[in-house]
């Protein structure tokens, strides 16, 4: 064999070599396992939207591999879907009520030692800020103005239910009756289906109520509500003893699958980043 050819030999022996081991690697590559994803499926209070999406950019971030997924909506709508079956791993609702419910049911429907208090609100009365203003908006400065005849519509969370649908209306209805006006001002009183219809309505002075939209001067809202909106100013704080404590509890459900996910996120809620979102947002730390 002359050296050429022998040359020729050991670069096809080469390249051979070379494609049966990209042969091999790309089998390696393609049976190896793709990268499991795991989905934490959170329910919670509606007025807690702008925080929570803060925080979960944060938490995805640093655990890329886990997926959060909110349902929104109001406390005791949520609490009817978790009863109904819905595949909550944890609930954080803007009352104690909601979560009593689950925990005291038998067998309990929290994992025990999971519940905490994340944070705490206030309640406030807001008017819209933009022209034109009704005279029952302009005239009023405090709570016990509800109670003037100017003032001919208030948005309020639907307070009915045990435990109530909106725990803002059932705290705004205690306010009120706390003041000894709730009977004077209830014929003026429109209920929505959670907190953030109320403010959407107070910024759209109207609200439709059974197919007819009523004219809304003021409405009951959480400060961290009134402070996401440009287009309302909040009139008078509730006193924090005119109601029962504005808390939110988060707890584990029994049903979850991925409760390490699930203990991973709601320590993540009580840690620094999370704490300095939801002060940024206005609301308290517990």
């Amino acid at each position: 064999m002359t050296f050429m050819n022998r040359r020729r030999l050991i670069s096809w022996i080469a390249m051979a070599f070379t494609s049966m081991m990209l042969v091999i690697g790309w089998q390696f590559v393609n049976l190896s396992p793709a990268k499991s994803v795991t989905t934490l499926n959170v329910y919670a209070a509606v007025s807690l939207t702008n925080a929570l999406n803060a925080i979960k950019t944060q938490y995805q971030n640093a655990n890329p591999g886990v997926t959060i997924n909110y349902t929104f909506g109001a406390s005791g709508t949520l609490l009817s879907q978790i009863q109904g079956g819905a595949p909550a791993d944890i609930f954080i609702s803007a009352a104690t009520e909601q979560l009593d419910v689950l925990q005291n049911s038998s067998p309990s429907k929290i994992v025990a030692g999971s519940r905490k208090n994340v944070v705490k609100n206030s309640l406030v009365l807001i008017t819209p800020t933009t022209p034109p203003i009704s005279v029952g908006s302009a005239g009023l400065t405090s709570i016990n103005g509800l109670t003037n005849a100017n003032v001919t519509g208030i948005a309020i969370g639907d307070y009915t239910g045990t435990p109530p649908v909106v725990p803002a209306g059932e705290y705004a209805r205690q306010v009120l009756v706390s003041r000894g006006i709730f009977n004077t001002v209830s014929p003026k009183l429109y209920r929505a289906s959670n907190v953030r219809n109320v403010l959407t309505a107070v910024e759209n002075k109207t609200l439709a109520v059974g197919g007819v939209n009523r004219t809304i001067d003021a409405g009951f809202v959480y400060t961290t509500d009134a402070f996401i909106s440009n287009k309302v100013k909040v009139v008078q704080t509730a006193g924090a003893t005119e109601s029962d404590a504005i808390v939110y509890p988060l707890g584990i459900l029994t049903r979850t699958t991925v409760l390490p996910t699930a203990q991973s996120f709601s320590a993540y809620l009580s840690g620094t980043n999370a704490k300095n979102i939801f002060k940024s947002y206005q609301f308290k730390l517990p």
